[in-house]
């Protein structure tokens, strides 16, 4: 899987002017990524993708990040921190952990 590779929320440019691209374990985080920082619904394309309302409760939040992740069967989400604007989460794919940061932004 390849993917244009997106940080801070914007596209990256690679040094040729062209779109910098992400492939496999990359591109698989990253999407789990977006897949929980989207509002579900919200893209007009895919009305699945997304994530639900994020409740205060870190279990219930664990459960709302899973399904925004379900469409990767392999992947699992552990939410560690519960913080004013963010959540801290634990991802794991294909066996590799990775620690990210997640906010609900607006619709894409």
């Amino acid at each position: 899987m390849v993917d244009a590779m997106i940080k801070n929320g914007c596209l990256v440019a690679a040094p040729t002017g062209d779109l910098a691209q992400v492939d496999g374990a990359d591109a698989l985080f990253q999407r789990s990524v977006i897949a929980m920082t989207v509002p579900k619904g919200s893209f007009i394309y895919n009305r699945e993708l997304g994530a639900g309302e994020y409740p205060e409760n870190e279990e219930k939040l664990s459960l709302v990040l899973r399904e925004a992740t379900a469409f990767d069967e392999n992947a699992a989400v552990r939410v560690t921190r519960i913080g004013e604007n963010s959540v801290t989460a634990v991802v794991t794919i294909n066996g590799e952990s990775r620690e990210t940061e997640v906010r609900q932004f607006g619709s894409i």
